[in-house]
C-alpha cells in the first residue's frame, strides 16, 4: 500500500531540526554521521544539520538558521521524482539531503540517512515528529569533532573557555578480541599528563577528627577523578562506539567489548609479586597498558559508566581481589545487590564467576557448574554503586554454560560406548569438535 502525501504546507525548518541517537566515532564514524540531524544534549538541545557534501554542522537555532541551511543545501527535485521517493525510498547519493518540490511551492523533506525514506518538513508540527523520530542526541566532546560550518551563528554557549592545552605525545594500541574477532585501537596519550597522575597522592587524607563517613569510598573515588585536559575515557568511548556503529552492535555488545579492552590489558604480574598496593589511576593503566585487579577495576569504572551503565567497586577481601559490578537484573546480581560479576583480569564473560581467582583470574577446569557460584567469593563488599542501563546479556551467558554443560557430560556418558563402533566413534568426535569450538567461542581463546 502506497504511503498517502501530506497535505501541502510552506517550507519550515525551524530549530526543531534534529536527528536520531548515538555519537560520533573515529573519521569513519563520523562520516556515517553525514546528513543526521544531531540534538547537543549536553547543552540546551541546540540542533545541529551535518552537511552530507562538506560533512561540516552547521546551526539551526533560529527560523532564520533554518532558511540558510536550506536555501545553501536544499536541492530541488521535480514531483515525479519526489513522488516516486516517497512512495519508495530515495537513492543512496541523496541519504540526508534536504530536498525541495521545485514545482510546487518549493515544499521539503529530508531524506532519512537510515532508511532512506522521505519525512515532510512542511509545518512545525512535521518538523517536531522529525526530531522525536530521527534525534540523535550527542555529547558536547563528540560534537566538537565534527567541523564547523560558517552559514548562521553559532549559541554563545559553545563558545566557552577551552580546556587547558595537553599536547598528546605518546600513542598506545589496544589489542583486543571480540566476538572471537580481533579489534584494535590507538589511544594518544600525553607524557606530562601521565606524570601528573604519577606524582598524584595514592593515600586518602582526612582529618583525624573527621573522617569521611565512607573511607573506602572517599580512597576508591579519588582515583576515578579526571583532571583537567584528560579526555582519556572519553577518546576510547568514542572509537568503541564507532566500532559499534560499523559492526551494528547493540548497547550492551558496545558494553562488552569495552569491558574485553580492558580484559585484555596485560596483568602486571610484576607488581603483583612485589606486593605494592598502591593502585594506579586510569591514566596510568592506559599509559603503561598494565594493571593488576584494583587498577583495571577503576578504569572499567570509568569507562563502563561513561556508556551509561551502572557500576560498583566489588571486594573480596578473603581471596584478595576486586573487579567491577555492572548494574543487571536483580535475579542475576551478586547476593541480590543488582550488580552482576564483570572480571577485568582476564577475558570471561560478564556474569561468569572464575573458577581459579589468584591474581589473574583464569578458567581452571571445566567446573561448568561453579561459574556463576558466589561462595567462591568469601566476604563480598559493593562499593560506590552508581545508577544506568542494566545489562541484560547474562540469561545468553548461562544458557550458553548450561549448553556446555550438558553436552560435556554427553561426551563423559557417551566414551565408552564409541571405543568400539566405527559410528559412534564418528559422532563421538563430532560431539567433541563440536564443544571444542563452542568453549573456545565462550573464551575467546
Amino acid at each position: 500500500m502506497k504511503r498517502s502525501r501530506p497535505q501541502s504546507w510552506l517550507l519550515f525548518l525551524g530549530a526543531l531540526l534534529i536527528a536520531a541517537s548515538f555519537s560520533v566515532g573515529s573519521a569513519a564514524a563520523a562520516a556515517s554521521l553525514n546528513g543526521r540531524i544531531l540534538l547537543q544534549v549536553q547543552d540546551k538541545g541546540q540542533a545541529w544539520y551535518v552537511d552530507p557534501q562538506s560533512a561540516k554542522r552547521f546551526y539551526l537555532g533560529r527560523p532564520d538558521d533554518a532558511w540558510r541551511v536550506m536555501r545553501a543545501f536544499g536541492l530541488g527535485v521535480s514531483n515525479k521524482d519526489l513522488t516516486y521517493f516517497w512512495n519508495n525510498k530515495a537513492p543512496v547519493r541523496l541519504s540526508g539531503r534536504i530536498l525541495l518540490q521545485v514545482e510546487d511551492k518549493g515544499q521539503a523533506y529530508y531524506v532519512n540517512p537510515l532508511t532512506l525514506k522521505l519525512s515532510y518538513l512542511g509545518r512545525p508540527t512535521d518538523a517536531f515528529a522529525v526530531i522525536r523520530s530521527f534525534g540523535l542526541g550527542i555529547s558536547n566532546s563528540d560534537l566538537a569533532r565534527i567541523p564547523l560550518g560558517i552559514l548562521g551563528a553559532s549559541p554563545s554557549t559553545t563558545t566557552a573557555v577551552p580546556a587547558p592545552s595537553i599536547t598528546k605525545n605518546v600513542n598506545r594500541t589496544f589489542n583486543f578480541k571480540y566476538k572471537n574477532a580481533e579489534q584494535s585501537l590507538v589511544l594518544a596519550l600525553s607524557d606530562d599528563l601521565y606524570k601528573t597522575y604519577s606524582a598524584s597522592p595514592k593515600v586518602y587524607s582526612y582529618p583525624a577528627n573527621n573522617p569521611p563517613a565512607d573511607l573506602q569510598g572517599a580512597f576508591y573515588g579519588m582515583f576515578l577523578k579526571m583532571k583537567s585536559g584528560d579526555t582519556s575515557i572519553s577518546d576510547i568511548a568514542y572509537q568503541l562506539k564507532a566500532l559499534a556503529l560499523k559492526n551494528n552492535w547493540s548497547s550492551d555488545e558496545l558494553l562488552e567489548s569495552a569491558l574485553a579492552l580492558i580484559q585484555y590489558i596485560p596483568y602486571d604480574q610484576v607488581k603483583a609479586d612485589s606486593g605494592v598496593n598502591n593502585p594506579l589511576y586510569p591514566y596510568e593503566i592506559l599509559y603503561l597498558n598494565k594493571g593488576v585487579c584494583s587498577d583495571k577495576t577503576f578504569l572499567a569504572v570509568a569507562l563502563i559508566k561513561n556508556l551509561g551503565y551502572g557500576t560498583a567497586i566489588m571486594d573480596f577481601p578473603d581471596i584478595n581481589h576486586s573487579t567491577v559490578g555492572i548494574a543487571c537484573p536483580v535475579a542475576y546480581s551478586v547476593s541480590g545487590s543488582g550488580y552482576c560479576y564483570a572480571e577485568t583480569t582476564n577475558y570471561f564473560p560478564i556474569g561468569v564467576i572464575p573458577n581459579s581467582i589468584s591474581g589473574q583470574a583464569r578458567s581452571g577446569d571445566y567446573g561448568f557448574d561453579t561459574l556463576f557460584d558466589e561462595q567462591k567469593l568469601g566476604t563480598i563488599q559493593i562499593i560506590l554503586k552508581s545508577q544506568g542501563n542494566l545489562y541484560q546479556g547474562v540469561a545468553a551467558t548461562r544458557q550458553k554454560v548450561a549448553d556446555l554443560s550438558s553436552l560435556y557430560n554427553d561426551i563423559v556418558s557417551s566414551r565408552s560406548a564409541a571405543e568400539n563402533d566405527y559410528n559412534s566413534i564418528i559422532i563421538y568426535n563430532e560431539k567433541v569438535n563440536t564443544f571444542n569450538r563452542l568453549l573456545t567461542e565462550f573464551y575467546q581463546q
